[in-house]
């Protein structure tokens, strides 16, 4: 029997193709963990004996590295002072504030090898590769050159003038429609309880606006990039968790090689550009470094933003408060 095979015999599947319409039906439907491991229980008792289905999530996991679509996890800085990559790789203390880079037990004893917080993060490269792996989805990726009916209205992101901007001013990016215009999205939440706040997850995600509109929104183009997580939120320091996402980010606009399209049989260098981030108005300030609130808060107008400060509250206000 070879090895890739379900079973003997088995013609349809591989092994690998099988456990991936499997796992995307565990996505496609929020499948737990623990229901999806009884559903591949169930189907090696189901198929024949021999069958080279996982029979639990841990070892399916184990196959799917097989793709390639790994993820990173980063030490960090409790303070978000630093990310421990680069020229900090070995240090074992933030070189800013000082602390340990290892979690404190309860006893006080640092557990070393144990980080005191951790970053996950999910390289979008290998995956941008991927998307223009699929015939279908190679081809969506062009949509908005290739559309027959414009209009005039603004029904997809391509007829905006910020898209037409950079065409204009980097022409030789707008001639390739295959080059990627992404939308960065970014917010705050609590997993656990919406009543309690000593825990934040603040997860990174890249929106690809180079497919139609009924599939850009969909959630399996939405790719989680970056999730950050601790007691608090990063606040004006989400900077530093976004190191590693930048340097990727300058790696696609200076053009990746090699990168195969199924559609049109071909290799060709990929290009992307990041135009817009969706956010809160407080989000938006954390990513952007504008003031948000207090005096000067207007991010269009900057420090041409009126103010008038009230010197003296009446009496009458006073004593109504």
């Amino acid at each position: 029997m070879e090895i890739n095979q379900r079973y003997p015999g088995c013609r349809k599947y591989t092994k690998l193709s099988a456990l991936v319409k499997l796992y995307n039906l565990k996505a496609k439907h929020g499948m737990s963990d623990v229901c999806f491991t009884e559903l591949l229980i169930l189907q090696g008792d189901l198929l024949p004996e021999g069958n080279t289905i996982p029979t639990s999530m841990y070892e399916a996991k184990k196959t799917l590295c097989a793709l390639g679509l790994s993820y990173e996890k980063m030490h960090a800085c409790p303070n978000d002072c630093i990310l421990y990559r680069k020229e900090y790789e070995d240090s074992t203390n933030c070189r800013s504030c000082g602390i340990s880079r290892w979690k404190e037990g309860k006893d006080s004893i640092l557990k070393e090898g144990v980080p005191a917080k951790v970053v996950w993060y999910f390289p979008p490269i290998p995956r941008f590769k991927r998307m223009f792996q699929s015939h279908e989805t190679s081809k969506s990726l062009t949509w908005h050159a290739a559309r027959k009916s414009i209009d005039g209205q603004m029904s997809h992101p391509a007829d905006s003038p910020s898209w037409k901007l950079l065409d204009d001013k980097w022409p030789e990016f707008g001639n390739e429609p295959r080059n990627l215009r992404l939308a960065l999205s970014s917010d705050g939440f609590n997993p656990h309880s919406s009543l309690s706040s000593r825990y934040s997850c603040w997860p990174l995600i890249l929106v690809t606006y180079n497919l139609p509109p009924w599939m850009c929104m969909k959630r399996k183009f939405m790719m989680l990039t970056l999730l950050i997580s601790g007691p608090k939120q990063p606040g004006n320091d989400i900077d530093v968790y976004l190191e590693p996402l930048i340097d990727d980010l300058k790696s696609l606009w200076d053009g990746i090689k090699g990168v195969y399209d199924a559609h049109n049989g071909e290799y060709f260098t990929l290009r992307a550009a990041l135009m817009w981030t969706i956010n809160d108005f407080p989000a938006y300030g954390n990513l952007s470094g504008c003031v948000v609130k207090g005096y000067k808060a207007c991010p269009i107008c900057g420090d041409d933003t009126p103010s008038h400060r009230v010197e003296k509250w009446p009496q009458n206000l006073l004593h109504w408060a």
